[in-house]
């Protein structure tokens, strides 16, 4: 009894030993007449500290014009949102807004004429200043073009078709479109499909 003990003892203690040379990827275990040969994975082991060479093929590297631009951060600025209509119950606009969702409304005089918020107006209306680098970006695709300008107060501000963007002061929250607006106001909601400016 004790003989078949030590002999099922010393089969799990060598079989103990395969699995550990296996696994360091020792050569095979010679016990008596019988070979024991480590078992190998067809699928490889990751490693933790493997890294992988870069690409040497210029073929297969993307060249910067097929690479296509992501915005940053900074120059993402303006989206899209809907506001509820002031004439008509149950009716939306969509509108441009802040990144924040922000109502953004435009001044339909303004742009290339040379009109400027100032005084009165610069208390109740607040130009969206851009603190990015290159072009302003929307998070949604636009059908105008969003660009930089400059304002009276030397400010760099986003433009839109030409018109540069504004913030109310009465808009407390996003989606708030608390502007008195009338129909032959100059001021009005900046709608992604305004024409270009002056």
């Amino acid at each position: 009894m004790m003989r078949v003990k030590n002999l099922v003892f010393s089969l799990s203690l060598a079989l103990l030993l395969v699995g550990m040379l296996a696994a360091c990827g020792t050569a095979p275990l010679t016990t008596g007449t019988n070979t024991l040969a480590p078992t190998s994975s067809t699928s490889p082991t990751p490693s933790a500290t493997k890294t992988l060479a870069p690409v040497s093929d210029p073929s297969l590297t993307p060249s910067a014009s097929s690479v296509p631009a992501t915005p940053t951060a900074s120059s993402m600025v303006v989206s899209m949102g809907q506001v509820a209509s002031h004439q008509a119950v149950g009716s939306t606009f969509t509108i441009l807004t802040t990144v924040n969702g922000f109502t953004l409304y435009v001044h339909e005089w303004q742009g290339a004429s040379g009109f400027t918020c100032d005084g009165s107006c610069a208390s109740t209306w607040k130009p969206l200043v851009y603190d990015g680098t290159g072009t302003p970006t929307s998070t949604t695709q636009l059908p105008g073009k969003l660009s930089v300008g400059t304002d009276a107060q030397g400010r760099k501000i986003v433009f839109y078709q030409g018109y540069p963007l504004y913030t109310y002061v009465g808009d407390t929250k996003p989606s708030d479109f608390n502007a008195p607006l009338a129909d032959n106001d100059p001021w009005q909601l900046a709608i992604p499909s305004i024409p270009t400016g002056l």
